[in-house]
């Protein structure tokens, strides 16, 4: 039906076209511009004529004469109309389900006239898994697949993390065996964990599509600096801890493996280990398996020392040895002075005259009884009329020092319309010191939201007054 329509089309364009104005001059013109098609349209394409000196024509792209719809020629064919006539003529191309072959230069002609039209037939690359996921070994190889088969020749790129991968034929090699764009990564540490990206892109097509691939890479544990994030990547290393005596250091043993790692720890004595530690109140393991963290509680200098965690998965073993020795408490800021606030944030000005202060590493104390102060502490709690602070519900924040002439430090998020008891330490590598607490108790702000709403109120008016 919808072909009877097109040729009923055609009839009456030919016969408006006869009815034009006869100048004589012989005009031959392809209704259609050079146009990108995708595999299994359907087109049609028309020729216009008139005073020719003979019938329109369609060549194909290989030369060949197109001719009418048969029995054995029902794909591509010219459908000519009935009142076709030299004076006027009308003349489609009808091509049924695109195929890649069809792309090149169609040709219209009428004795010398002659029109071309380019046509590309694209096949857009259809990723079968869009999301696939790829379990690797340390120190071996992992391949990727990306089967990206289309017309024309898709551009492919890998990337990791959204990080372009180069071809370097060492640690990265990509390979194209007929459609598949693989991505070999040799040598395999768990930095290689992380998210690839293969992106297919047709630029004659405007197209662009993209596979994901989750890599994760089995490995030895590897220790990590829990305040720094530095790595340590040899088998057996080492730590100065200090701590307070008659206060609490906690001890955090923070590495990253697959599989997850177990955590054990030991009193180190003459160079041997002591029995494990393994009451519960003591050491905490975090539910991720990514950090243990001894509670050391530092009665008097008897309990400094050396204090050994090992982690262990089936790909192998690392240690650490924390060395705890005895550090100075820093001493309280002098003055703590709530500035202003926002609806989410307070900000305050903290001095500590008496305290060392040092920014960069090589102005900062080596020496365990004076310490350099690192930051301050923030504990906030919600204030309740007629209570006092539960501060074993407080809600901690570590600001740092970035320059030694900081006085001023944010804390948040928080809470909007909301009042809260503060008080603050000073803070350097072996604790805290005295808590200074902040009065009269600071509140957060609404003035953002009222500015909102003043906002909303006067866009309210003037939309009133143009409406």
């Amino acid at each position: 039906m919808k072909w009877a329509a097109s040729l009923l089309f055609v009839n009456l364009l030919s016969t408006v076209l006869t009815a034009e104005i006869d100048d004589g001059a012989p005009f031959l013109q392809v209704m259609a511009r050079s146009s990108v098609y995708n595999v299994g349209e359907k087109k049609a394409i028309y020729c216009k004529g008139l005073n020719l000196p003979e019938k329109i024509v369609w060549y194909s792209p290989s030369g060949n004469i197109v001719e009418g719809r048969s029995v054995k020629n029902t794909r591509v064919y010219v459908e000519r109309p009935k009142n076709e006539t030299l004076v006027s003529s009308l003349v489609p191309l009808i091509i049924h389900s695109t195929k890649i072959e069809d792309s090149g230069n169609w040709t219209c002609k009428a004795g010398s006239l002659s029109e071309k039209l380019e046509i590309l037939v694209g096949e857009k690359v259809n990723l079968s898994v869009k999301e696939d996921s790829f379990i690797g070994e340390e120190s071996k190889s992992a391949k990727l697949d990306c089967v990206a088969k289309g017309y024309p020749k898709p551009v492919v790129q890998w990337y990791k993390d959204l990080v372009p991968i180069i071809d370097d034929h060492k640690k990265y090699i990509v390979r194209k065996r007929e459609d598949n764009h693989q991505l070999e990564i040799r040598n395999l540490t768990h930095q290689d964990t992380g998210e690839y990206t293969c992106k297919v892109t047709q630029k004659a097509l405007s197209y662009y599509t993209y596979k994901r691939v989750f890599l994760t890479v089995q490995h030895k544990p590897v220790i990590v600096n829990h305040d720094t994030n530095e790595v340590y990547y040899t088998k057996y290393s080492s730590e100065e801890v200090y701590a307070i005596v008659n206060k609490t250091k906690n001890i955090t043993c923070s590495a990253i493996a697959s599989p997850p790692p177990t955590f054990r720890w030991n009193r180190r004595q003459n160079g041997f280990d002591g029995d494990a530690i393994e009451d519960e109140e003591t050491v905490l393991n975090s539910a991720d398996g990514t950090t243990s963290v001894l509670q050391l509680r530092v009665y008097n200098e008897s309990y400094l020392g050396e204090y050994k965690c090992s982690v262990s998965n089936d790909m192998g073993h690392v240690s650490i040895v924390f060395d705890v020795q005895l550090g100075n408490k820093p001493n309280p800021p002098d003055s703590v002075n709530f500035m202003y606030a926002t609806a989410s944030e307070m900000i305050f000005n903290v001095t500590c005259s008496t305290c060392n202060l040092a920014v960069e590493e090589e102005d900062k104390s080596p020496d365990p009884k004076n310490l350099t102060v690192i930051g301050y502490s923030f504990q906030l709690v919600p204030f309740q009329e007629n209570y006092p602070a539960d501060w074993d519900a407080a809600t901690e924040f570590k600001v740092d020092i970035v320059w030694s002439n900081d006085t001023l430090f944010t804390v948040g998020p928080l809470a909007n319309k909301t009042t809260y008891h503060v008080r603050v330490s000073s803070r350097n590598a072996a604790g805290t010191s005295e808590w200074v607490e902040v009065l009269p108790p600071p509140s957060t702000s609404f003035a953002v939201k009222l500015v909102v709403s003043v906002v909303l109120l006067f866009g309210a008016s003037v939309f009133a007054r143009c409406y």
